[in-house]
């Protein structure tokens, strides 16, 4: 809500600014969101967070495993067991339980951390080469659509440009 707010307030004064409806001005819609998701980096950054993902569930797999091995021994043979036996099975059985659980959420943070390093450093070079589409196509001012832009023509929207000079200059 407040993004809209700043929006329309930015919107409007620009346009009692003199000369801004001037057949000359150009405006520029991206969404961002698209943008990252269409271009080649983002589609190689999802599928190494998906892979990551992969060996981490892997992971926690083989450790639910062994807790589920020693609670079924603890089950079948608890009874049988002497009191000592049964008591260290049962510890081994909750600390088991609390690295498992620790574990799920280290990794769960780890996989955030990652998409969120990946996803700043992509929409920083996509910010970079927004400029340089503003500059190159004399655009007075770019939207990013989720900052509150109800509607757009799609004449002025620049994401396929942005996506194609992304893939064009990845690794440059």
């Amino acid at each position: 809500m407040k993004r809209l707010i700043v929006t329309g307030v930015l919107v409007a004064g620009l346009a009692a600014l003199p000369g801004f409806a001037s057949a000359e001005t150009k405006i520029g819609v991206v969404d961002m969101q698209r943008a990252v998701s269409e271009t080649a980096e983002g589609v190689a950054a999802r599928a190494s967070i998906f892979k990551k993902s992969e060996q981490l569930n892997n992971e926690l797999k083989g450790i639910q495993s062994d807790f589920e091995k020693l609670k079924a021994e603890l089950e079948k043979d608890g009874s049988s067991m002497k009191q000592e036996m049964r008591a260290d099975k049962e510890q081994q059985l909750q600390q088991k339980s609390r690295d498992f659980q620790k574990r799920q959420r280290d990794a769960q943070e780890e996989l955030k951390q990652m998409e969120a390093d990946i996803l700043q450093k992509l929409v920083g070079r996509l910010s970079l080469l927004i400029g340089k589409i503003g500059e190159s196509e004399k655009i007075e001012l770019i939207l990013d659509q989720s900052a509150g832009v109800r509607f757009y023509s799609k004449s002025i929207d620049i994401t396929p440009q942005l996506v194609k000079m992304a893939d064009e200059t990845n690794g440059k």
